[in-house]
Order: structure tokens, then sequence, then C-alpha cells
């Protein structure tokens, strides 16, 4: 399950049912229950510069930040994995630059932010590789054309 918490002025620009359609995907590669819950803030590179400031002391917008957070609601009994943020001026510049659409850039950075809430991450070269083959998979899954876009941070 899926927060959204999209600004009115994107809501056109996203299609949520893709967003969740990733997420059960990357849930079941990941053999977790789809059903665990996760937020997923879109911003702008001046909400996003904050958070990677505040968070990774790094004075610059990003495009995408997950937050772990790993608990269960003890009133529902819903698992809560954590914070997803993404930049959607910092999707769109990349999805123009990569020849991708937005929608599909969107998917790529939920499906990384995803696996970074799972555990994985790409800062070495064994990381990077078993990270980037398991979103390539995810991608694919769901015909999302972007493949190998991760690199070392």
């Amino acid at each position: 399950m899926i927060e959204f918490l999209i600004p009115r002025k994107y809501r056109a620009n996203i299609d949520t049912e893709r967003l969740l359609l990733a997420y059960e995907k990357s849930a079941r590669k990941l053999d977790r229950h789809s059903e665990d819950s996760v937020t997923l803030k879109i911003t702008d590179n001046a909400g996003i510069r904050k958070l990677n400031k505040a968070y990774r002391g790094m004075d610059e917008p990003t495009d995408v930040l997950s937050f772990e957070n790993d608990f269960v609601d003890l009133e529902t009994g819903r698992r809560f994995i954590g914070d997803i943020v993404i930049s959607m001026e910092k999707a769109s510049s990349q999805a123009e630059e990569r020849g991708f659409s937005l929608q599909q850039e969107l998917e790529m950075l939920f499906v990384h932010a995803v696996l970074h809430l799972n555990g994985y991450d790409h800062m070495e070269a064994a990381e990077l590789e078993e990270m980037s083959s398991l979103q390539d998979e995810i991608l694919k899954e769901i015909s999302n054309p972007v493949r190998g876009s991760i690199s070392h941070d």
C-alpha cells in the first residue's frame, strides 16, 4: 500500500496506478507483503534539497531519498517500511536527458527507493550489481524500459 502525498500541481502528471503496480511487483520480488505500507511524497528541488542537506549533509537537490522506518502499527497491524521523497523537477529533467517519459523515470526512482527501504545499496561494486539487476528485473516486469540507471553515490 502506498500513501501518496502529491501536490495538486503534479497530480495530472502521475499515474498512481502504475506506481502501485511497481510496488506490488517489488514486494513480490522481495518476498514482502504488498500490504506493507510506504509513503511517497512528491516535492520540488527546493524541498528535496532541504531534506538532502538535513539528512545527508549535501546542500543540493537530488532525485530521490528514502527513509527506512520499519514498524508495525499496533492498531491496524500494518507494517510501515518507510518514506520515499522524489523531486518532480529532478525527475523531469532526468527523463528528458535520458529520453524516457516522466512516468517511466518516476517508476524507476520509486522502485530504486523501495529497494533501499529493503536493505539494498550500491556503494560497492558487488552491491551495485545486485541492486541494479534486481531493479532492472522489476522494471522489466512492469514494461518500463529504463535499465542500468544505478550509479555509485
